[in-house]
């Protein structure tokens, strides 16, 4: 309708590559995308002199919409013009070159940031035609004849003038047809892998495989650094019209370029400065503060301390109708697919990692001005495109927030990626990226077909063993729906772990196409065959045990089978099972007349002892519910449990009674009251109980330091008899002889006790034992115990204290209670006597839930659930996380308590409906345990919740670096800790036992932890203890251990002690222009960055002639630190000087000579690397002088008559 929209209509059509668009007409639903979104801002600027921000054209997406916003449009500010620049020496490099070129140095040799392509070419091939094309190429671009070097201490641009191009010819053909395949394969992909050398080039390497007289195989390959995506579709469209010309016998007629990449480089560097690179600063300073330091997640290793940057990819593939309708959903959203894909792959991580906070990087174009599109060269900047993501927020929400989030970032997306991690100063970490370390892309860069007179080409797939990030997605539309790739470090993940997460993806697209409304927390990630196998088949089978029986049931019967054989002995008191009976219904018919019954509570203050076990038959056989209580807690605490249990009698003992706070209760002596009972009546009272009465009532420390009674009934107890018969003790074939040692008040004791029910005989071990390792190794032998159960920390003492060389060694041993470290487990799973076991199970669920032998598995887990118990690892909206993710593990099933004593309140948080059931009432315990599902259906324990850590940004498992610790040959036991003795500085805190007769020395033990850890997880101070205390039952006791003394965990200045931390301390000074530097500073807490580390290390090369890789810096960025690398690696990397040398035989190739040497393995015959030279003579030329000057020319120079073979 005016000279305005005519004009925009025009540029619509030219970027959109269609005939004509009308003034309504959507430029999205036209086709375009964010890519041509940024191309046609960049025209409207070049036409209408105008600075329209990208976020105007979503807005207003149409001619007339934009036309309006042009005529209200206030002036900006504006691009300044790119155009030839004039510099003298070499120029700069660009910002998104120097990140490069930085990762080249920390990693030299890498082939992670080549960019290989491989194409068979079908019909005649023109070879010359081909290789002038590449020719005209690198004339017409200076950036694919271009070097890195150092100038003056920074890295700096070195054009090389135009030259002869190579194109060597692999010749394959005579090979058979499946073996010339396959090396076309391996030599394609041996060329893809082959690292460049930045400082030698050239960055551009080609050579054309010949499989015969019709067909070959084109490979290309670049750097990175002087190319990307964009760069390769006009490398392609030049390529091709150069082909096509110099075939015809032609002239080419490309349009001359207006700029190179090196002004593109300068004008960068001019403009993005001052003012306005603060501006554009601000943005990402306020979007990205806070933001967390690392994606934690699930890996199947540990992550090495430096990354390799080895990789593998999956392929991607998502059905068309199911792309087709994310793209409706995306126009209908006013986004695009990039935002929708990128939201759907965001919410992927955040289930992976149970974050809401997810920052993913991403590639942009960088192409802003018109200028930049023609050329060949690296442009491509990364965008940290950052999501907060609420589980009740619908995806239609989410997505909203990340179209807002990705347009903003459009906006000020000049801030080179360098410069942001610069200005931000993440903690530096060789094992991971900065600011992100998943990636995201949808490819949409102009690629265009490869037309070539007489030859047809399709795309050579080619093998990916790199990875530039943890995961980096790829994708692209095509006719078959969303297709691409998923990159992955190889260091972390399996590819079966890969190719799962490509699954859940994809159930999450179809999701999200179907229901965008539902919440995020709702959206489902597993298949229908992965919930069967997570919900059913890796549950417990189901087993049948006494459902009418009650404990006491059990025992009487067993009593009735076997009368005369021993029960239960201690010191040099036993009883017979006849015995045990009689004894315990004595009792019960007092406790029956004192008001005992069922549910009523009964506590036992006794020491482990034969009236122990009759105490509890006989609280048992009266109907009550036992409730044992330490006599050495506190008398608070045991005051507290008197009044909670509301007990009408307490059992105990008469050297005890006195240890017992006054109470209400009626006390019964077992000893010295055993006369009067020995009175009542021998056979068993008859009561009302029922299976479903309470058998015990265990208190546990409550997180606000009030107790809490754990309620278990006589079904769960009867349950765990039998599963861990049919598991743990299933080679038991005649009565054994169980050892009693956990304290009564520790429900371990339980599963020690109940073995009487079938018929074994249990070995009280007494205190004094129990509490001396030397002794408690001499009981077993001498009691001959057949099984043994304790708590890791105890086991490993035993095995210290000679258990495994004893004449009497345990057929069996059950540990738990606590973690078990992977060396320990390795030591036990090899032992041909006793088999250990890992037991796990919370007291809420009746002692043991899951299990698992020790050479069952490589690795510590703790199995698989028991027979009637149910298992579900649950995110934080309780729906079940698929194999490898953590999660909260919750248990169901026959073991799972009543609830807590006279708390209901926390009865309803803790034991939940169990939503997986068909059960009527059935429920699950929240057990607070953070674990994982493996893929052989085993459970990997990762840690308690409140167990696990942040620190500086990091979230960081306290198990993982002790399991680390451990791995020192003279630890011999660890524990970490996250401690803010001073406040607002919280900092790792390692504590360490040494091995027996080993000293540990921290600085050595810091040293071998950075070997194997990040440097995040690297504790700030080490402790050495003769022992770590250990509580009652065993376990560690980490509200114990010591806080660090002295200057263990102090910050201050300390000046250099030597001279060469003088002379470091100095140049630290000099580079980050600071006053001083202690040598405990690190160098970029200091406001060091990558340039200057590159200066910092520069200096230090030439001030200790030393050859000093740039990523010794970030290894040790403290002058300290950096003074015992320079002094250890000294003699290795100070430069020889250069002298003659006596030899005899062969000798082996320069480095450079090896290179050569295997191109010429690979194309015997071909001259590409001769170097020719020929010289018009013009007078009398003496021939037996230039033949006598040639012979000495040879003689004085050995590698003029040299040659080459193998030896």
């Amino acid at each position: 309708r005016n000279a305005t929209e005519e004009k925009l209509a025009e540029v619509f059509a030219l970027v959109l590559r269609v005939e004509r668009v009308g003034i309504h007409s959507d430029f999205f639903s036209l086709g375009g995308h964010s890519l041509l979104a940024t191309q046609l801002v960049s025209r409207v600027r070049a036409a209408f002199g105008a600075e329209v921000p990208l976020r105007a054209l979503f807005e207003a997406p149409t001619v007339a919409a934009l036309a309006e916003r042009l005529r209200t449009a206030t002036s900006g500010p504006r691009l300044p013009p790119l155009t030839r620049a004039t510099y003298e020496g070499p120029p700069p490099l660009s910002f998104a070159q120097q990140r490069l070129w930085l990762l080249d140095q920390l990693q030299p040799g890498s082939a992670a940031y080549n960019i290989p392509a491989a194409l068979r070419l079908k019909g005649q091939v023109d070879v010359e035609a081909l290789r002038r094309a590449f020719e005209a190429l690198v004339a017409r671009h200076e950036t694919l004849r271009t070097t890195l070097v150092q100038h003056q201490g920074q890295p700096a641009q070195r054009i090389h003038s135009p030259s002869a191009w190579t194109l060597p010819v692999l010749d394959v053909s005579s090979l058979p047809e499946a073996q010339r395949d396959e090396e076309a394969r391996r030599l394609a992909n041996l060329e893809a892998r082959r690292p460049f050398d930045l400082e030698a080039g050239p960055l551009l390497r080609t050579s054309l495989v010949r499989l015969g007289d019709a067909e070959h195989l084109l490979l290309v390959t670049m750097h990175h650094i002087v190319s990307d995506g964009w760069s390769m579709g006009v490398l392609v469209r030049e390529l091709t019209a150069l082909y096509a010309a110099f075939h015809a016998g032609q002239v080419p007629t490309l349009a001359p370029l207006s700029v190179q990449y090196a002004d593109f480089a300068i004008w960068q560097q001019e403009w993005l400065q001052g003012e306005t690179l603060e501006t554009q600063l601000s943005y990402w300073k306020e979007k990205l503060a806070g933001a967390p330091s690392a994606l934690d997640l699930p890996t199947d290793r540990p992550r090495p301390p430096v990354q390799s940057h080895r990789g593998a990819t999956v392929d991607v593939r998502f059905p068309p109708e199911v792309s087709q309708a994310l793209k409706t959903l995306a126009q209908r959203e006013g986004a695009t697919p990039f935002m929708l894909l990128l939201a759907a792959w965001q919410l992927l991580l955040s289930r992976y990692s149970g974050q809401d906070d997810i920052s993913v990087g991403s590639p942009i174009a960088g192409r802003t001005q018109a200028e930049t599109e023609g050329l060949i060269g690296f442009f491509i900047n990364t965008l940290v495109l950052r999501a907060q993501l609420n589980p009740r927020a619908t995806f239609r929400e989410l997505l909203a927030q990340v179209r807002g989030t990705t347009l903003a970032a459009y906006e000020h997306q000049h801030v080179p990626f360098e410069k942001l991690v610069e200005v931000l100063q993440p903690v530096r970490d060789l094992s991971r990226s900065a600011l992100f370390q998943a990636m995201f892309s949808l490819q949409n860069t102009p690629i265009e077909a490869l037309r070539v007179p007489g030859l047809s080409f399709e795309q050579h797939p080619l093998e990916s063993n790199s990875a530039k990030f943890d995961l980096t997605l790829t994708l692209q539309d095509s006719s078959q729906g969303f297709i691409g790739v998923l990159e992955y470090s190889s260091d972390l993940f399996d590819a079966s772990t890969v190719q799962r997460m490509v699954g859940h993806l994809g159930v999450l697209l179809e999701a999200i196409a179907a229901k965008p409304d539902a919440t995020l927390a709702s959206l489902p990630l597993l298949t229908a065959p992965e919930r069967q196998q997570l919900l059913v088949e890796w549950n417990g089978p189901s087993a049948e045990f006494p459902r009418d029986l009650c404990l006491h049931d059990a025992f009487a019967a067993q009593a009735l089978r076997t009368p005369d054989a021993l029960a239960v002995i201690c010191r040099e008191e036993q009883l017979t099972f006849r015995e045990l009976d009689t004894r315990a219904n004595q009792l019960a018919h007092r406790l029956v007349r004192l008001g005992v019954g069922p549910d009523v509570r009964v506590v036992l203050c006794v020491e482990r002892s034969v009236e122990a076990l009759v105490g509890i038959l006989g609280t048992l056989k009266a109907g009550g519910a036992y409730v044992p209580i330490d006599p050495s807690y506190p008398r608070e605490w045991l005051s507290h449990v008197l009044l909670d249990t509301g007990a009408p009698v307490v059992l105990t003992q008469q050297r005890l009674r006195d240890s017992l706070p006054p109470h209400a209760a009626h006390d019964i002596c077992l000893d010295s009251d055993a006369d009067s009972l020995s009175r009542e009546a021998l056979e068993a009272p008859v009561t009302s109980v029922t299976p479903e009465h309470l058998a015990y009532i265990i208190y546990t420390s409550g997180s606000t330091g009030r107790p809490k009674g754990v309620m278990i009934q006589h079904r769960s107890v009867l349950n765990l008899r039998v599963a861990l018969a049919a598991t743990v003790h299933s080679d038991a074939q005649t009565a054994e002889r169980v050892s009693v040692n956990a304290p009564l008040s520790f429900d371990a004791s339980v599963k020690q006790l109940i073995q009487v029910l079938d018929g074994h005989t249990l070995c009280i071990v007494p205190d004094e034992a129990r509490a001396d390792v030397r002794e408690l190794v001499h009981r077993i032998g001498q009691d001959a115990l057949d099984v043994l159960d304790c708590s890791p920390a105890h086991l490993r003492l035993l095995v210290d204290e000679g258990l495994l060389e004893s004449q009497s060694i345990p057929r069996r041993v059950l540990v738990g209670g606590e973690a078990v470290d992977p060396a320990t487990w390795r030591h036990l799973a090899q032992v041909p006597r006793p088999r250990v076991f890992n037991v796990y199970g919370p007291t809420e669920c009746t002692v043991d839930a899951t299990a698992c032998a020790f050479d069952a598995s490589p690795t510590p887990t703790i199995g698989r659930p028991l027979p009637n118990v149910r298992v579900y690892v649950l995110d934080r909206t309780l729906r079940p996380v698929p194999v490898g993710v953590a999660g909260e593990l919750f248990i169901g099933g026959e073991g799972v308590a009543r609830g807590y004593l006279n708390r209901p309140e926390l009865t309803a948080d803790r034991f939940i409906p169990d939503a997986f059931s068909s059960t009527p009432g059935a429920r699950l315990y929240r057990t607070g345990d953070v674990v994982r599902w493996r893929a052989d259906g085993m459970l990997d324990y990762l840690g308690r919740a409140d167990f696990q850590v942040k620190v500086r940004g990091f979230r960081i498992e306290l198990g993982e670096i002790e399991a680390c610790l451990l791995g020192h040959p003279a630890v011999h036991a660890a524990v970490v800790l996250a401690r803010e003795d001073v406040p607002g500085d919280k900092r790792l805190v390692a504590y360490l036992v040494p091995e027996e007769g080993q000293s540990l020395d921290a600085t050595e033990v810091r040293s071998f932890l950075k070997q194997h850890l990040p440097e995040y997880m690297v504790p700030s101070a080490f402790l050495v203890l003769e022992s770590l205390p250990l509580n009652t039952n065993g376990k560690v006791d980490r509200k114990a251990l010591p806080a660090p003394q002295g200057t263990a965990l102090a910050s201050t200045y300390v000046a250099p002690r030597t001279p060469a931390e003088e002379q470091l301390a100095a140049l630290f000074i000099q580079v980050l222009r600071v006053e001083r530097v202690g040598i405990h500073d690190d160098f970029f807490a200091l406001g060091g960055h990558s340039l200057l580390a590159t200066q910092l290390v520069s200096r230090v090369r030439a001030t200790f002639r030393v050859e000093l890789p740039l990523r010794a810096l970030f290894e040790a960025p403290t002058v300290a630190a950096l003074a015992g690398r320079i002094q250890s690696q000294t003699p290795s990397l100070r430069l020889p000087p250069l002298t003659r040398l006596q030899v005899e035989g062969p000798q082996p190739l320069s480095f450079a000579q090896q290179r050569l040497w295997f191109l010429d393995q690979l194309t015997p015959g071909d001259a590409s690397y001769n170097l020719p030279t020929a010289l018009r003579l013009t007078g009398q030329v003496d021939v037996e002088s230039l033949r006598r000057a040639f012979e000495a020319l040879v003689a004085r120079h050995d590698s003029l008559r040299t040659t080459f073979h193998e030896h």
